[in-house]
């Protein structure tokens, strides 16, 4: 693997770790586990590309470094609030499914639900029947580009360039249609149910990061696609 191919890696599994880590904050309540596991993230190289995610960021460890015995209950109410709307049945609250905020009625189980699903269908991929939660979860959006992304690295590194481009195209693609979408006005919401600097942290560093990431995978093109042209003419 040259230093080109190598760089490129590095890049999507910073990728892949962030989507992970976004997919893990908007899934279910966090234990103090995951809580401490969050406290030590560095996340310093992405901080200096978008002022609004080092902002984000600012929240989430501000708030932590106050952790005590009360904090994992505290933050458990708040996303019980602030995303699964408990307790809320007139007022829009920052449930995190892409239905919801594109549907003309603000419905589950709509169009982008199914979209999603043939998605991960075609891609070989599942959401556990057990949990019924529909496709079209943030969390889930959010993993399926992490493990495209696993995918591109694993064809990165076998040197096949036409199908690490073609990953990318398609996470570009996804990204577009699945995040960029709506990813603006649910963390408006977000930002205006919570009642922590943790989660309006998060609302901060997740609008970021997606945008952030529609920048970083038209470079991950541009540079492949470079890449596999000067293969062809080597």
């Amino acid at each position: 693997m040259n230093e080109e191919t190598k760089t490129l890696v590095e890049a999507n599994a910073s990728r892949a770790g962030i989507y992970r880590v976004l997919s893990s904050l908007f899934f279910k309540e966090l234990t103090d586990e995951q809580l401490d596991h969050i406290k030590e993230l560095d996340f310093s190289a992405f901080e200096g590309m978008d002022p609004l995610f080092a902002e984000g960021c600012g929240d989430i460890a501000a708030y932590l470094a106050k952790k005590n015995t009360a904090t994992r209950s505290l933050l458990a109410c708040d996303y019980s609030g602030a995303i699964l709307g408990a307790g809320y049945h007139d007022e829009r609250r920052a449930t995190p499914f892409e239905s919801v905020f594109t549907s003309s009625r603000g419905l589950l189980m709509q169009e982008a639900r199914d979209d999603v699903y043939k998605t991960m269908l075609r891609a070989h991929l599942e959401v556990n029947d057990s949990l019924h939660i529909p496709e079209d979860h943030l969390s889930f959006i959010f993993e399926y580009l992490a493990v495209m992304t696993d995918r591109c690295n694993e064809a990165l590194e076998a040197d096949n360039l036409t199908e690490a481009l073609e990953n990318l195209e398609h996470q570009q693609q996804f990204h577009r249609e699945h995040l960029l979408n709506w990813i603006d006005v649910y963390c408006d919401t977000l930002a205006d149910c919570a009642e922590t600097g943790f989660y309006v942290g998060v609302s901060k560093m997740t609008r970021s990061f997606v945008h952030l990431d529609e920048e970083l995978l038209q470079d991950l093109i541009d540079a492949v696609a470079q890449e596999a042209g000067e293969e062809d003419l080597s």
